[in-house]
Order: structure tokens, then sequence, then C-alpha cells
């Protein structure tokens, strides 16, 4: 299984990166009882470890949020994905029921506190390009709402259009992952505070579960850094 996508940066802070593991013969469905226990468990510990009123405090939540204030991105009003699902666990909520592989993707983002976007890659055309948006150009997020870029925000697109609003803040409703795909892109997003090292852990934690509990032949991570400054 060979890597059919990688990443150009024409925006970012030098040291950012995005790691992308390419998911085959995917066979989709609900999350098992088996999971659902394990993700009580990693509930209980994130619960343990940090609060709400720590969340803001914290370095790697920190350093999304200024990511995002860096491309006029308010991020008190839209959240960074990881912010998010780690909200929601800290509030007392449950995560949503999509399917096995997405259910993963929002448990691992909540426990590492890194962003995790996945990207049905037979939607993709061409080139995944980290860059500026266009004034005025037109992005539908999942479910459906048109957001309209302003020309400064960051985003992750192809050749068609913007595949991820923001860095890890709204997925494409074009792209996103059903029951019916079978090729998968699992992308973790870094920014220079979440080191490689710090990604790595992120990126093995994710696989793993998985190979536990998901159906695919799941290839090796391939690592972008951003070598372009702002």
């Amino acid at each position: 299984m060979g890597f059919s996508t990688s990443i150009k940066f024409e925006t970012g802070p030098p040291g950012s990166s995005i790691v992308i593991v390419e998911l085959d013969e995917l066979n989709l469905g609900k999350s098992s009882k088996d999971f659902e226990e394990y993700e009580k468990s990693l509930f209980h510990e994130i619960r343990k470890n940090i609060n709400l009123e720590d969340l803001t405090r914290n370095p790697l939540i920190q350093s999304y949020r200024a990511w995002h204030w860096t491309y006029g991105m308010d991020p008190t009003k839209k959240r960074g994905s990881s912010e998010a699902v780690l909200r929601r666990v800290l509030q007392g909520e449950n995560l949503w029921r999509i399917s096995d592989l997405v259910d993963i993707a929002n448990l691992a983002s909540a426990y590492h506190k890194i962003p995790i976007g996945l990207i049905d890659a037979s939607k993709i055309e061409g080139q995944l390009t980290l860059r500026i948006a266009k004034k005025g150009e037109i992005f539908f997020r999942i479910g459906g709402e048109k957001i309209e870029c302003r020309g400064r925000e960051i985003v992750l697109a192809d050749d068609i259009g913007i595949i991820c609003y923001g860095y890890a803040i709204h997925d494409s409703e074009r792209s996103k992952v059903t029951r019916e795909s079978q090729e998968v892109l699992l992308l973790h997003y870094g920014t220079i505070t979440a080191t490689k090292e710090i990604m790595e852990h992120a990126v093995s934690f994710t696989t793993d579960m998985i190979k536990r509990w998901v159906k695919c032949k799941v290839s090796e991570p391939l690592r972008y850094v951003s070598p372009a400054p702002i």
C-alpha cells in the first residue's frame, strides 16, 4: 500500500506538521460494546487529569488557539476539533456514534488533545495544500452549513476546493467519511508545541485502536512539516 496523497504547505509556522496514515479496504460499521467499555475508561482518565477550568491554560490547546487567532479565526466561537470533543467529554457528555472509525478518531482526539481529520480519499482531486482561503471562497461543512471565507482563514484544500476549514475546525461535506468509504486518509494536525514525539505517540495510539476495532489495512504514517513562515 503506497501513499497517493501528500501535503503541500503554502502557509504555516516552521515546525507545524500534518501526519497522514492511509486506511485501505475499509469495512465500516458500528462501534462494538468492547470499544464502548474502553471509551468509558478513557473518559474517566481524561476527567481525572484535566477539568474545564484548566483547559484553556493547557499548552497544546493554547497552541491551536494561537494558530486560529493568527488567521483571524476566533477559537472561542469556532473551536478546533480536539478542543470541541474534549470539552464535550469534560462536560460529562458522550461522544457521537457515527461509525467505528469516526468514533475512534473522536476519542483519540479528545485523549491526546490533537485534532484528527478523516477524508474519503476517493473524493480528493489532485494535491492537498495548506493555504490561505480566497476571499469569497465557499465551504460546506459536514451537515451542509455554508461558510463564505473572508480571505485570511487557514484551510486545507485540494484542486477543487476546501477540504478542511481552519486547522481542523470543520471537515467538508464533500469528502466526509461514510459507511461506504473504502479508502480513507487519517490526518493528525500538529503545531510546533505538538512535537514529533507527541505526534508519534498520538498517531500510534490512534492506529492501534483502528487495528483492534476496524477492518482495514493500515499504512505506515508519513509526516509533513511546514518549512514556510507565515
